[in-house]
């Protein structure tokens, strides 16, 4: 008899704040393409799969350990506040 993987099914159905965090780092993720903050492309690369697989995770009701879970946010809240424009940018006139 095999044993189980974490993996063979999902977890129970993510509460809707757990997909609307999933949602956004996949965002922050997609948008590391673009990005002029990180010039080395596979410091890009992995940053952009710990986002997806943590995503990923939370989109499937599987729960992620809370010093992970609070990592990934941290280093997905400091890439949107740095892709973010400057206030004085947003009002600007072409």
């Amino acid at each position: 008899m095999c044993a189980a993987s974490r993996y063979d099914d999902r977890g129970p159905e993510p509460l809707s704040e757990h997909l609307a965090e999933a949602r956004a780092m996949h965002a922050i993720a997609h948008l590391l393409d673009d990005y002029p903050g990180i010039t080395d492309s596979m410091v890009e690369g992995k940053v952009g799969q710990v986002l997806h697989t943590a995503a990923n995770e939370l989109s499937n009701g599987r729960a992620l350990p809370i010093h992970l879970r609070n990592a990934v946010r941290g280093l997905a809240n400091a890439l949107r506040e740095d892709m973010q424009p400057p206030p004085e940018d947003l009002h600007a006139s072409p």
